[in-house]
This record gives structure tokens, sequence and C-alpha cells, in this order.
């Protein structure tokens, strides 16, 4: 079952899932959670890697006092669009829930959204796109 899951995130996003040891370029986006519900995002673009991006990342939300963060996003890109979008919706057994999403693209600000959402969709399993999302960041990098 594990791989099955990990195949599908593979497939959901595979112009996001770069190299961490790619020096290309660096971008990327980190969540912090707690019990399946993000709390907050940070996002990191023009480092001189993916590692970089990541480890930028991480450190501004623990310096926010977050303990549980987690790499969602990122890619190689040394330019382009990023574009992270947020949802809050109901669960199947009731619980309120608050997730993201995030894609990069060097193509336009269109693709990079919906890479994002399909970023959303793939982390996200109990988010279905009827229950919409907001663009909480569009930038041209």
């Amino acid at each position: 079952m594990h791989w099955l899951i990990m195949s599908l995130l593979l497939i959901a996003a595979p112009a996001q899932a770069q190299s961490p040891n790619d020096t290309q370029g660096g971008a990327a986006c980190v969540v912090a959670k707690k019990l399946g519900n993000s709390l907050a995002i940070e996002w990191v673009v023009g480092e001189q890697s993916v590692s970089k991006a990541i480890t930028s990342a991480k450190f501004a939300l623990k310096s926010r006092g977050f303990d549980y963060v987690f790499p969602q996003g990122n890619s190689s890109i040394p330019h382009g669009w990023i574009v992270v979008v947020k949802t809050e919706y109901k669960t199947i057994i009731g619980k309120m829930r608050t997730s993201y999403g995030c894609g990069f693209s060097t193509v336009s600000a269109d693709e990079a959204e919906a890479l994002a959402v399909s970023e959303l969709s793939a982390y996200s399993w109990g988010w279905k796109p009827k229950f919409g999302y907001d663009k909480v960041q569009l930038k041209r990098y």
C-alpha cells in the first residue's frame, strides 16, 4: 500500500518533485502541521538549491514556534511562477481542516496554480475540488 501512495504522489506533481541535490535553483514550500491539520506554510524562492530552500523555510516556521514542519513542494527551476493555495473544509467525520498546495512553473501562473491544486489534492486526501480554495500567493520569481 505504501508504494501505491508514493506512486500517486509522484504522478500528481511530477514537475515539482525535483531532487534536493539539484543545484540549478531552489524553491520550496514547507508546512507546519499538528494532528493532520495544516497550521502554517512558508515558501522560499531564489535559493541556490532545493535543499537550501527547504532549510530556510523550515527555519522560518520553527522560529515562529512550530515544532512539526514538513517539506511539501519544491522545484529546482531558477525562475518562474509560484502559486500557493489554501483551503478550509470539513472532513467526512466532521473535523475542520486547513490544507495548502504549492505549485511552481516556468510556463505560467495558471500552470503553477494547476500544480498547486494537484498537490493540495495529493497531500489532503479528504479535500475535494468542490470545497474550493483561495490563492494566498501568486508571484513571479
